[in-house]
């Protein structure tokens, strides 16, 4: 049975989860073929708890792109959230406009072209050097030992972070993402907001000290920006900065250990990179595509809107699953294979519209850094499969990747 009916209305939809329950089933691990299935037989699909589902890439771009949506209500609510907490949110990826717009433009100043240009040197400096040390013993966790280390790189670098914190910053990070998924993991939000409240307490400070003595860094950049005599308050620096670590560290991590697993399975693809180092931005994009960290994203409908013959109704929360819109047949051919030379549609793990991912440049430029420069050094990896874990985080992020290998002569 599929989820629509002979009409074209909502209320001929057939609620039902359709093998993917996100209380219930592991989403995380090899989640494609369930996907598929959702794509296939349900692919606009309400929920028993009344929550639509969109998995066909076509939906998903008229959702995100073409279509009255907010991250909102338009009562002002986050999804599954009290007033107080709505209020008290400020981070822009959860704001609608005008709210959303004042404040992307004060913090991508700190985006800019130059300064992610000025900022590659400094992360291939230090991936260069911590490389050079690690890969001698043939042997690392490809995710605490390598994901990790780009994205830290770089967030060190931006936000004038000691790289030393990395560790500590990245396990608040994967505890403080659950906050976003609050009906879903009810008995984690108790962690989430320890982690989010220590989160807080460090950005404080360097929030604090950055107004004294401030610096080249991007979280000076934020401390000082102004637009026509608007400036951050310091609630808002201090969400900003926090949201800034979870997107450009958490999913980054995601991304390059995720892409290393993808590697590690088609060596074939390994090695075409480490021959064609340009490949390194394609390779980005596919592994992206391939196994994207953030499965999917959530929009408030904010008027009613027809997707491929089924009306949803205006206020409904819809979620987008990227991960099932990243390999449609039709959009992407034999999607299922693993292509670091693809030249077809863009995936949709950056999401789109006016929320479309502002670090979107600094993540390919992190992936293209770490995939390029483990190349160069290795090859011949070997997966420990047995002793592989997830991350305790919202998203699909590798905590841990024991590999060996050979070293490029």
């Amino acid at each position: 049975m599929t989820a629509r009916q002979s009409s074209d209305t909502s209320d001929t939809v057939t609620p039902g989860w359709y093998g993917i329950n996100p209380a219930t089933d592991d989403l995380k691990t090899d989640p494609h073929a369930r996907f598929a299935h959702l794509r296939e037989t349900a692919p606009i699909n309400l929920t028993p708890e009344g929550r639509w589902r969109l998995s066909r890439y076509a939906d998903i771009q008229q959702l995100l792109k073409h279509s009255s949506v907010g991250m909102r209500h338009r009562n002002g609510l986050i999804p599954d959230h009290s007033r107080e907490d709505s209020e008290n949110s400020k981070f822009m990826l959860r704001m609608d406009p005008p709210d959303h717009d004042r404040l992307r433009k004060l913090v991508s100043k700190a985006f800019t072209p130059a300064a992610l240009a000025a900022l590659r040197p400094q992360v291939q400096a230090v991936v260069d050097g911590e490389l050079d040390q690690s890969v001698r013993a043939g042997e690392m966790d490809l995710a605490e030992d390598f994901a990790l280390l780009v994205p830290a790189a770089s967030m060190c670098a931006m936000l004038g972070i000691n790289f030393s914190d990395r560790q500590r910053l990245s396990r608040l990070v994967s505890h403080a993402t659950y906050i976003l998924a609050v009906k879903a993991f009810p008995e984690l939000q108790g962690k989430a907001h320890a982690a989010l409240e220590e989160l807080a307490g460090y950005m404080l400070d360097l929030i604090e000290e950055r107004r004294a003595n401030p610096g080249t860094d991007i979280l000076s950049a934020m401390v000082m920006a102004e637009e026509t005599g608007d400036k951050l308050s310091t609630e808002e620096l201090l969400q900003q900065g926090i949201g800034l670590l979870i997107a450009g560290l958490e999913t980054t991590i995601g991304l390059i250990g995720n892409g290393m697993r993808c590697f590690a399975h088609y060596p074939d693809q390994f090695e075409l990179l480490a021959a064609n180092p340009e490949l390194a931005g394609s390779a980005a994009q596919e592994c992206l595509r391939f196994e994207p960290s953030v499965p999917m994203t959530v929009r408030v409908l904010w008027e009613d809107t027809d997707f491929g013959g089924v009306t949803i109704p205006a206020d409904s929360v819809i979620s987008a699953h990227l991960i099932a819109a990243n390999r449609d047949p039709a959009v992407f051919s034999d999607p299922d294979r693993f292509d670091i030379t693809r030249n077809e549609a863009r995936h949709c793990s950056f999401g789109g519209g006016i929320h479309f991912c502002l670090g979107s440049h600094l993540a390919r430029m992190n992936a293209e850094v770490a995939f390029a420069s483990i190349a160069r050094r290795i090859r011949d990896i070997e997966l420990d499969e047995d002793n592989f874990r997830w991350a305790p985080s919202l998203f699909r992020i590798p905590g841990n990747i024991p590999a060996r290998f050979a070293l490029r002569s």
